[in-house]
C-alpha cells in the first residue's frame, strides 16, 4: 500500500521518535509513506481570522501537492499538523469565498524545476478532494485492527497503558470528526488492538499547557503535572500520546516537572507510534527509546543484555 504522508517540521527536528517509529512500524506494515514534494511547515495553528487568507496558503498548498502528485489522501501523526490540515480542507469545501480566494492567491505560485530550471505557473485549483487522515484514522479504516494483530510480534499485555487524546486530536467535532470528543474510543480501540491493557482516567483530555511551555514555562508544569499524576494514580504505567508538543511538556519537561513536585519520582511516556513499531518487532534503538528524559526501557522489559528485536 502507498499513501501520502506528511510528517511536518517538528518530526523532522525535534521529535524524531515519532518520525523514526511511524516510519518503521509503517514498513513492517507493508505500507510506502511519500512525502509530498516540496512540503513546508502547515502554520501550526488553523488561522481564525477569515478576513485575511494568508494563513490558510501553506495548508492549502500542501493538499494540492497531494492532489498534483495523484494523491487523495494524506496521513499525518502530528495533532496539530492534522488539525490545521483537516480544517484548512473543510474551509475549502464549505466556504466558497475562501475557496474562490486562496485559489486566486495559490494561481500565482511559481515553481522551478532543479535539473531544468524551468519555471511553473498557473496552478490547477484546490477544490478539497484530498482527505488529511490522523495514522490512528488511517490503521482504523484502511489497515484494519485484524490485519494489524496479524503482524505483531510482541506481547503488550503487561503494559497498562493511557491513552492521552489531549485538546487538539478531537476538537472541533464537525472539523476534525475523528471520534467523538465527548466519549472516544479511537485511541484505546488502537491500543487494545496491539495487545496493551488500557487504563481508563480522567485527564485524558485535559489540555497539558500547550505553549505555554515556551512563554511562561512554569505555568506549564501544573496541567501536565496533574495529567501525568492522574494517570499514574488510575493505575497505568505508561502514557501514551500523539502530539509532540504535549510530548514536549510532559516528558522532555519531566525534570522540571520533578523540581517543582518532589514527591513526583517520573513517569514513562510514548508516542503511540512507539508502541506501535515495538509490537511489531521493531529495535528500541530505531525508534528512539534512548532519547526519553525519563527512560521507558524498563516498564518495556527492555534491560541492557535483553535482546531488543525479534
Amino acid at each position: 500500500m502507498r499513501v501520502h504522508y506528511y510528517p511536518g517540521c517538528t518530526l523532522k527536528e525535534k521529535a524524531t521518535n515519532l518520525e523514526d517509529s511511524t516510519q518503521a512500524a509503517m514498513a513492517r506494515l507493508n505500507v510506502e509513506l511519500v512525502e509530498p514534494k516540496g512540503w513546508t511547515c502547515c502554520g501550526a495553528e488553523f488561522p481564525l481570522i477569515t478576513e485575511k487568507i494568508h494563513g490558510l496558503t501553506p495548508p492549502v498548498r500542501i493538499l494540492r501537492q497531494v492532489q498534483r502528485e495523484g494523491g487523495d489522501k494524506v496521513v499525518t501523526t502530528c495533532a496539530f499538523c492534522f488539525a490545521v490540515l483537516k480544517r484548512a480542507n473543510r474551509a475549502m469545501l464549505d466556504n466558497p469565498e475562501q475557496h474562490m480566494r486562496i485559489n486566486a492567491y495559490l494561481k500565482e505560485d511559481i515553481e522551478i524545476d532543479a535539473l531544468t530550471k524551468e519555471k511553473v505557473t498557473d496552478f490547477d485549483a484546490y477544490d478539497g478532494d484530498v482527505s488529511p487522515l490522523h495514522l490512528l484514522e488511517f490503521i482504523r479504516d484502511e489497515i484494519g485492527y485484524g490485519t494489524l494483530k496479524q503482524h505483531l510480534k510482541r506481547d503488550l499485555s503487561h503494559l497498562k497503558v493511557a491513552a492521552y487524546y489531549g485538546c487538539r486530536l478531537l476538537r472541533p467535532k464537525k472539523e476534525v470528526a475523528i471520534d467523538d470528543p465527548e466519549s472516544p474510543t479511537i485511541f484505546e480501540d488502537f491500543l487494545r488492538a496491539i495487545g496493551c491493557t488500557v487504563i481508563d482516567f480522567p485527564f485524558k483530555q485535559e489540555c497539558c499547557g500547550s505553549y505555554l511551555s515556551a512563554s511562561m514555562p512554569e505555568s506549564s508544569n501544573e496541567p501536565s503535572y496533574r495529567i501525568l499524576k492522574s494517570a499514574k494514580l488510575n493505575g497505568a504505567n505508561v502514557l501514551a500520546m500523539s502530539c509532540p508538543l504535549c510530548y514536549y511538556n510532559m516528558e522532555t519537561r519531566q525534570d522540571r516537572i520533578r523540581e517543582q513536585y518532589l514527591t513526583f519520582g517520573g513517569f514513562p511516556v510514548l508516542y503511540f507510534t512507539q508502541l506501535l513499531a515495538w509490537a511489531l518487532g521493531a529495535d528500541a534503538e530505531v525508534i528512539g527509546l534512548e532519547k526519553h528524559a525519563f527512560d521507558p526501557r524498563p516498564v518495556l522489559g527492555i534491560t541492557q543484555d535483553a535482546e531488543v528485536s525479534v
